[in-house]
Formats: structure tokens, C-alpha cells, sequence
């Protein structure tokens, strides 16, 4: 056996022996036993190599490449081989390891909300109370009210649905930074919080429950159903470096319990409705609102327009959200009643706008593919809507939801445009582009999905986006970047090309009387 060799089967049985390996050390491990048996450069990268080289997936689209010096002999079967004896350790090591930590995890956190099992809630409670100096500490326990009732009325799949998602909500940033919470059986919820405030604990305290009754109450799609339940909340507070972990979770429960007793049985029964109900009675009411977010110049800084985005609120569900919205209004027929008030109150904010702003102003309002109807009493009310105004009109229709155009509907989208209606593309890229639809119409602007923009942190992010960018450009387009959140996407969106930009990186969704109070006239 010549030397070469017997570094082969060094490395290999080395390897071999410490399979699996440490997941942290998978990746340098796999460079240095590459490097150890083949004289040539290797590296990990997030694309193949084109041959010669040789290049080896071996997990999430990471390969292994090895690259022969120029003038280098050329790599034989063998070295093909060995390297991808390596890259399958290196494989069955990363399995392992994810294995293991769904494993863990599995152990640790209740499947059906992703909290902590009640078990290691109490050890990390201890732990908590053990660990902490001079720090003020909240012991909550929580209990859904009539959950027997929803789960009579629902069935016990639909019922989980609510527990899944008043899960999520208690993960949510709602509880203070540190904080966590638990699944302790059923219906029942434990939360540990963490940093409250040291001069008035207490107070503290209850402004956090204000809060979790105000979240957890909000409304929760299921089919078609809205449900909103009641949460009786017990507290205990910590203060004193002593305090038996145990007793203060006792004394959270016990508060719990003696609230619920207290509380009116016609007040507990969890409430629902069908969407229609719920659609209707917001319609009603008055109760469907608008926020409106900046369109903004990328290479000035200007605000070129608003987007009027949906917004609702229900007198007993609290906010209800625009996905529900919508869909409830499509299934139900009552897609063109809800974009009406949203034009109500939308197109009369941006005549204040325009007014204020001493210039024209874009306002973009979503509709839906189906709304483009030769009948429609709504589109044809629109000319006569903006006549007169500084308000550009234009209508988002989503990429996922455009499909073939009729002779009829481009009869509509030209009638729109004789009034200076301009229609545009939302989501694009979403993994429904259809490269046809481009080419379909004269649109006002195409807005480039989140999910690209949310890429350009990589080179592969941004070689696509780049593609799409300039396909746009040479089509005539303009392209407006969606979710622009940090001034390095902003400063990549620029060096692209791309006309305009929204994002929370420019502005949250705010209320018209929020857009007037930050508006100044443009300089002459």
C-alpha cells in the first residue's frame, strides 16, 4: 500500500468512526477530510461547478466542490468516489442530527401548539425562579371558557384549530422578551414573564393580561367560521428570592379558577358566526377600514402614491383579518360591496392628499381577477369617481389569481384606461408567473413579490431578481419592489434599476389622518 493509500483509508476509517458527526462540525469535518485525500481545492458552495470540477450535493442545495489546480491532472472515478463517500457521511450526519432535534423537540413541546410540554414548563419555571437576581417575576394560568360547548358545536378537529392558534398567539410577541408559555393539557395554558417592571410589578402585570385578553379574544378563522372565545386568566407575582415555583403556579391557577367562578355563565360560552354574518354585520356597521402605505420613488425618496389596504373589526371579534376578508367576500358574492368601501372612504382620503400635496398622487386598490365584468355597476362608477380629482386610480389585480383574458375583459381594461384607470400586477413572482400575462396588457405597474426582494441577501436572490428587473425594463414596465424592510434592500433595489418601492422599510400601514399629519407640500 503506497502512502496516498494509506491516507485514503486513514481518512475514512477516521471519518467512519466518528460517524455522525457533531452537527456543528459537519461542514468544516467534510473540508477537512476532502482536503486531507485529494490535492486540489474544495469548498462548499450554493451552486454546482461545471466540469471538470466535481460537484456533490450533500443537504439544502450545499454542495461539495472540488477543483483541480490549472495543469492539474484530471479526476478519475476514484477521487469521484471517495469524495462522495465523504459527502454521504456528511448526509447521514446532518439526518441524524435534524433526527435528534425533532426528536427533542418532540419531547419537550405539545404537537398541537407548539408550546412547552407542562412537564419541562415546570423545569424551566424552576430554573427561572433558581436563576434570577433582584428580577420581578409573573406566574400566569389560563383556561378557555365553554371549550366543552365549542367542541360540541365544531367537533373536536375544528376546536383544536382554536387551541392551535391561541398557541401561536401566546409564541407571538404579546409577552415580554424572555417569556414563554405552555400547553399544560386541554385548555389550559401556563405562561412564565419574565423583565417586568421592578418599581410597580404589579401593575405591570395587569396591563400584559389587558393585553393577552385583547389578543387571545380576537377572532380565529375555522371553515367558515369566525370564533372568538373567552380566556379566564389567573396571576401570581414573584418578588422575593425564596419563592417555591410550585406554589406560585398553584397560586396562578387558584386566581384563575376563583375569576372563572365569578364571572356570569352567560359571559363564558364561546361565540360564532358564519362569514356571511360576519361580512354583513362589518359592512353594516361601518367596520371595514382602509391603511394606507407609501409607493415610493426608489431614487428620490418622493412619494409617488398610496396603496389602500383593507382593514376590519368586528364588535364582538376584534380585528378580523383581510385574508378572511376577502375570501368570505368572493365565496359570498360580495367582492365589489367591499372594494365600494374601501373607494368610499379611500378615494375621498386622497383628494385630501392630493390637495394637501399641491400635485397628483397615485392610489392603488386591490381587486380581484373575477371583478372585471362588462356588468359591473362598480367599475363603471369609477370615471365618474375621479373626475375632477388629482387622484391617479389604479387597480392591483394578484398574479395568483389572473387567469386567461376574454375578449370581454380586455373590453373592460380599455374602457378603465379611456378614464385614465390604469390596471397592475400584485405579487409577481410568487411561483404562479405566467410570462404571457405581461405581454396581455398595457399595466400601470408590475409589483415584484416580497419573496424576491427578501432573496437579494444572496447572490443567487439577486442574479433573479436582476433577470426580472431588466425583463420588465425592456418590456416597458415599471416595477414597483413590495416589503422593502432595510436600507440594504433599498440600497440593492436601486443599484438594480427598479422605478419604486413599499415597505415598512419607508412606512407601516397607517390611517389617513396619520398620512395628512405627515404630509408637507412639495417645494416649487
Amino acid at each position: 500500500m503506497t502512502p496516498d493509500e494509506r491516507t485514503v483509508v486513514d481518512v475514512l476509517a477516521e471519518a467512519a468512526i466518528e460517524m455522525p458527526w457533531p452537527e456543528a462540525e459537519i461542514e468544516p469535518w467534510l473540508l477537512s477530510f476532502a482536503r486531507r485525500v485529494m490535492a486540489c481545492e474544495v469548498r462548499i458552495g450554493s451552486a454546482p461547478a461545471p466540469p471538470p470540477d466535481v460537484s456533490l450535493l450533500f443537504a439544502d442545495q450545499r454542495f461539495l466542490v472540488a477543483t483541480r489546480p490549472d495543469g492539474g491532472p484530471p479526476f478519475d472515478e476514484a477521487d469521484t468516489r471517495l469524495l462522495a463517500a465523504l459527502t454521504a457521511m456528511a448526509t447521514a450526519s446532518r439526518h441524524a442530527a435534524r433526527r435528534d432535534e425533532r426528536l427533542r423537540r418532540q419531547a419537550v413541546t405539545d404537537d398541537l401548539t407548539g408550546l412547552w410540554h407542562h412537564n419541562y414548563f415546570r423545569e424551566l419555571l424552576e430554573a427561572t425562579v433558581e436563576g434570577r437576581v433582584g428580577e420581578t417575576i409573573g406566574v400566569l394560568f389560563l383556561d378557555v371558557d365553554g371549550m366543552k360547548r365549542l367542541n360540541e358545536h365544531l367537533g373536536h378537529l375544528d376546536a383544536d384549530e382554536v387551541l392551535r392558534v391561541l398557541g401561536s398567539r401566546l409564541r407571538s410577541d404579546v409577552l415580554p422578551e424572555g417569556s414563554f408559555a405552555a400547553r399544560m393539557g386541554g385548555d389550559e395554558f401556563a405562561v412564565v414573564l419574565r423583565h417586568l417592571d421592578g418599581d410597580d410589578g404589579a401593575a405591570h402585570l395587569e396591563r400584559i393580561v389587558a393585553d393577552l385578553h385583547a389578543a387571545l379574544g380576537a377572532g380565529v378563522a375555522v371553515g367558515d367560521t369566525l370564533v372568538t372565545v373567552d380566556v379566564s386568566i389567573g396571576a401570581a407575582l414573584s418578588t422575593a428570592g425564596d419563592d417555591d415555583p410550585d406554589l406560585l403556579l398553584r397560586e396562578a391557577e387558584r386566581q384563575m379558577r376563583e375569576r372563572k367562578r365569578s364571572r356570569r355563565p352567560d359571559a363564558l360560552p364561546p361565540r360564532w358566526y358564519d362569514d356571511r354574518t360576519v361580512l354583513r354585520d362589518m359592512l353594516d356597521q361601518g367596520r371595514v377600514e382602509v391603511a394606507y402605505q407609501p409607493i415610493v420613488e426608489l431614487a428620490s425618496g418622493r412619494v409617488d402614491g398610496w396603496e389602500a389596504l383593507v382593514r376590519g373589526r368586528h364588535l364582538d371579534f376584534g380585528p378580523v383579518s383581510p385574508m378572511m376578508l376577502v375570501g368570505a367576500a368572493s365565496k359570498l358574492r360580495m367582492l365589489d360591496e367591499l372594494t365600494e368601501a374601501v373607494l368610499d372612504q379611500s378615494l375621498e382620503a386622497m383628494r385630501t392628499v392630493t390637495a394637501r400635496l399641491g400635485r397628483p398622487a397615485a392610489l392603488s386598490v386591490n381587486i380581484e381577477f373575477e371583478q372585471l365584468r362588462l356588468d359591473s355597476r362598480l367599475l363603471r362608477s369609477l370615471p365618474e369617481r375621479i373626475a375632477g380629482t388629482d387622484v391617479r386610480l389604479v387597480l392591483e389585480i394578484s398574479e395568483r389569481h389572473v387567469s386567461r383574458w376574454s375578449p370581454a375583459q380586455r373590453m373592460v381594461a380599455g374602457e378603465l384606461a379611456e378614464a385614465g384607470i390604469g390596471l397592475a400586477v400584485d405579487d409577481f413572482g410568487t411561483g404562479y408567473s405566467a410570462l404571457s400575462l405581461l405581454t396581455s396588457w398595457e399595466w400601470h405597474w408590475i409589483k415584484i413579490d416580497r419573496a424576491l426582494v427578501a432573496d437579494l441577501g444572496t447572490r443567487q436572490g439577486r442574479t433573479v431578481l436582476g433577470h426580472v428587473a431588466r425583463m420588465l425594463a425592456d418590456l416597458g414596465h415599471t416595477a414597483v419592489a413590495e416589503g422593502v424592510e432595510t436600507e440594504s434592500e433599498l440600497t440593492a433595489l436601486r443599484d438594480l434599476g427598479l422605478a419604486l418601492g413599499q415597505g415598512t422599510h419607508f412606512a407601516a400601514p397607517t390611517s389617513a389622518d396619520a398620512v395628512l399629519a405627515s404630509l408637507e407640500p412639495d417645494a416649487p
